[in-house]
């Protein structure tokens, strides 16, 4: 915008105003720094200056061996497989394996089938190990609670923007025990196939949290156990197999097999067969299994994951002992172990020992103390009927020399006075008294009465799954 001025003179020859031209106005020079585009140029530049120092600062903290755990441990956070892989470095096993899964694809897959436990982290300090090694120290939070860990850094040799080194975290594999059972089908680990021999055997995978699917059969359960490997050099994976519902009527067949082969043996202590009797004056005799012994059979595998059976058993053996009339009878029961053998299609048995440390039985609700002594009872009426000195299976004994035409005579009651007991270990229950029985008698055409020798008894009553069965009354002085 320009001013004009107009200026007026009296000195004009006629006297009057004289109208003279303004001047032309004279422009102020305003200082560089004052101007407009100067100011803005400077601003740029100020600011620039600035975004490089903040950026060079970020990037120099990203390129630190404390900012590569940042990265890693935040990458194992977020499940991001691809970022955790661009920061490491994974070693070759510590010790020899049978197989390796640390690659790329296994940390995906790992990390897609679920992240390592870890809630938050801070880096607690660091440390230079030597020229191209930093520890980096780590406490991380889990869901029990915190745990340290450290890592060590080093130098790939390659540069970002080659000013800034690339840092690898170094990662060595833990080395997971593996035991798989006989008859297994392999595992799965994250979802790839690993061939792996029966028993057990070591394998490589990187540290971060697994999924492992132990492969069922038609006759093993397939089990599904998560191991988080985070910062863990050695790890044993820890399941416990399971036989299917074929699997378990295997080995039931297979063990009922194997007691009735037990069965047709005659000596008192079968080898390889639990049951056992302890008479001097005999050897041999004829077992008979009494109700199911895989009735509350359990499977189970020792620590090398063979499977081995566990229930209880009921023998009676009958025999022949001089001095008696008839054939005795007595028990053999109690807990068992059987050692099984399975293959893919099979299971059998390599013996069974008896076990007196399994869980207590039940008694049976209609193993009654009123069923019991009914069967005593009647047992008694048949034993007064008896026409030796001493009866197989009946409590009463004579001792004269050379009786002849004996009869007895029962008085009282016998279960006057009883008690029942239940062996929650063998499954045996008893009734235990005392009895009146009196003989009458020849000896070389001479008659005699004498009451029996013994006076007090002990019955002996099996289970057989539907009722009680009384195997014996055995008489004591």
């Amino acid at each position: 915008m320009s001013i004009e001025v107009e200026t007026t003179e009296h000195d004009s020859p006629n006297g009057q105003l004289k109208s003279v031209a303004p001047s032309p106005p004279v422009a102020e020079r305003v200082p560089i720094w004052r101007q407009r585009r100067y100011q803005l140029g400077t601003l740029f530049v100020a600011i620039a200056f600035v975004a490089v120092l903040v950026g060079n600062n970020l990037l120099a903290r990203q390129y630190t061996p404390d900012g590569a755990v940042r990265q890693y441990l935040a990458a194992l956070q977020a499940g991001d497989a691809t970022k955790a892989w661009d920061v490491i470095q994974v070693m070759a096993p510590t010790a020899s394996v049978a197989a390796t899964v640390t690659d790329k694809s296994a940390l995906q897959a790992a990390l897609a089938a679920g992240k390592p436990d870890i809630k938050d982290f801070t880096v607690t300090g660091t440390s230079q190990l030597d020229a191209t090694t930093t520890a980096v120290e780590v406490t991380y939070d889990t869901s029990a609670g915190s745990e340290q860990a450290k890592f060590l850094v080093q130098p790939s040799g390659q540069t970002h923007f080659g000013i800034y080194p690339v840092l690898h975290v170094v990662i060595t594999p833990t080395i997971l025990q593996i035991t798989l059972p006989k008859g297994s089908s392999g595992v799965s680990i994250d979802g790839k196939l690993v061939a792996l021999p029966q028993g057990t055997s070591s394998v490589a995978v990187l540290p971060v949290a697994h999924k492992l699917q132990l492969n069922g059969t038609a006759l093993l359960a397939g089990q599904t156990v998560s191991v988080d490997a985070f910062y863990s050099l050695a790890q044993s994976v820890s399941y416990t197999p399971a036989l299917t519902s074929d699997g378990l009527a295997k080995a039931k067949a297979a063990i009922n097999a194997y007691f009735t082969a037990c069965t047709k043996q005659t000596s008192l202590r079968p080898a390889g067969c639990p049951q056992s009797e302890t008479n001097g004056f005999v050897s041999s005799g004829q077992w008979q299994l009494v109700g199911d012994p895989t009735q509350d059979l359990a499977i189970g595998f020792d620590k090398n994951l063979n499977p081995v059976a566990t229930g209880h058993f009921q023998m009676v053996i009958a025999y022949q002992e001089d001095g008696y009339t008839g054939t005795l009878h007595d028990v053999s029961s109690g807990g068992y172990s059987a050692g099984l053998v399975m293959t893919p299609t099979d299971i059998t048995v390599t013996s069974i020992t008896s076990d007196s440390g399994l869980a207590d039985l039940q008694r049976p609700a209609a193993a009654t103390d009123q069923a019991a002594e009914a069967l005593v009872k009647a047992a008694f009426t048949q034993c007064a009927g008896a026409r030796a000195s001493a009866q197989a299976d009946c409590p009463q004994k004579l001792f004269a020399a050379d009786p002849s035409n004996i009869s007895w005579q029962l008085s009282g009651d016998p279960l006057s006075g009883a008690t029942v007991s239940f062996d929650q270990q063998s499954g045996v229950l008893t009734v235990q008294g005392n009895f009146n029985m009196t003989a009458t008698y020849y000896i070389i055409g001479y008659p005699y009465t004498q009451s029996s020798d013994t006076t007090s008894y002990t019955a002996y009553l099996l289970w057989d799954g539907q009722a009680l069965k009384l195997v014996t009354i055995s008489g004591d002085f």
